[in-house]
């Protein structure tokens, strides 16, 4: 087993998608499974890490935007969070150099004392939940360093119960629920949500009841929340709040790629000042070929409208054809 770094560079989306769909990209052959990979994005002039992990089976979902860069990659398992440090410390260990020396290739540091140092400050900043770093906002201050420091404080530190994406996932879940479908959630959110939501004992899906390839079942458990009835997908929901919207939409262009033959219907749901951008995404020739026709947008007040209807043990899935809108509805 070998330590290792993998640097994101300068995208913080590519750094968010590692985590959120836990998969490992590499230029090159060297990582193997069991590595440990300390997973670093530069953020201003800091290069900061906030996860770690072990590689684990050779995988072909490669989701980044940038994916033709990346010939191997594998998924990733023992997946630990942090509040983002700078890894600079390994200067005290490589000296001047020490980026060429650890970083460069994400080449296995034989250097003990490196692993030492990296270990150390990853267990004294220890955290139980992933905050994404926001893909959109900038980090401009007269003291650049205070500034990513205080921007790493805010995301650690906003309750993760408070986020509306949060609230509009549980709310999203619980229509699904008083239809009768059953709820599948990420293993990971599924702590956060039932802060804001009790839902029924049976209603929570413990295992997927879906026969797909190892890599479709990848992509579907990280899908923010899936209605299911028996061995079959009513409905998937993406909820973009702080992550990049593309993000959602490739998870949801993955799944689709990958069964060709399934007919899902598939919703990115965002706030309305966010549809904009939603709908431009889905534009895009390359979401458009397999998304035309499966993948709409829905807003957070439509989701919040809907929820609040008191006849929903009544209805089945269709209604929610009156809240969404396909992106070629809006061109003019």
């Amino acid at each position: 087993m070998s330590t290792r770094i993998l640097h994101c560079s300068t995208s913080v989306e590519n750094y968010n998608i590692c985590v959120e769909q836990q998969v490992a990209g590499f230029s090159h052959r060297g990582p193997q499974p069991n590595d440990l990979i300390y997973l670093v994005v530069k953020v201003g002039k800091k290069t900061l890490c906030g996860a770690r992990f072990k590689l684990d089976k050779l995988t072909d979902l490669k989701p980044w935007p940038d994916s033709d860069r990346y010939k191997h990659t594998l998924s990733v398992k023992e997946l630990e969070y942090c509040q983002p440090f700078d890894i600079s410390l390994l200067s005290q260990a490589g000296g001047k150099s020490w980026s060429i020396k650890y970083i460069q290739g994400s080449k296995p540091i034989s250097d003990q004392l490196a692993c030492d140092l990296l270990n150390q400050e990853f267990i004294n900043n220890r955290i139980d939940k992933f905050t994404p770093f926001e893909v959109d906002t900038p980090i401009v201050s007269e003291n650049e360093a205070k500034a990513i420091v205080t921007l790493t404080d805010e995301l650690i530190e906003e309750p993760p119960l408070t986020r509306d994406s949060i609230k509009i996932q549980a709310l999203l879940a619980e229509i699904g629920e008083r239809m009768g479908y059953k709820i599948w959630l990420p293993k990971n959110d599924r702590s956060r949500i039932a802060e804001v939501w009790a839902a029924k004992p049976s209603s929570i899906l413990k295992d997927l009841p879906l026969n797909y390839d190892l890599d479709t079942l990848k992509t579907v458990e990280n899908i923010d929340v899936l209605w299911i009835k028996g061995r079959t997908i009513v409905r998937a929901f993406e909820v973009e709040h702080t992550t990049s919207i593309y993000s959602g939409i490739l998870r949801m262009a993955d799944l689709m790629a990958l069964q060709p033959n399934l007919s899902i219907k598939a919703h990115i749901v965002a706030p309305i000042e966010r549809k904009e951008k939603v709908m431009s995404e889905l534009s895009r020739p390359v979401f458009k070929l397999v998304l035309a026709n499966s993948c709409t947008f829905i807003s957070y007040n439509a989701v919040e409208e809907l929820s609040k209807e008191k006849r929903l043990e009544y209805m089945t899935d269709a209604v929610l054809e009156e809240f969404s809108e396909f992106a070629e509805d809006t061109i003019v």
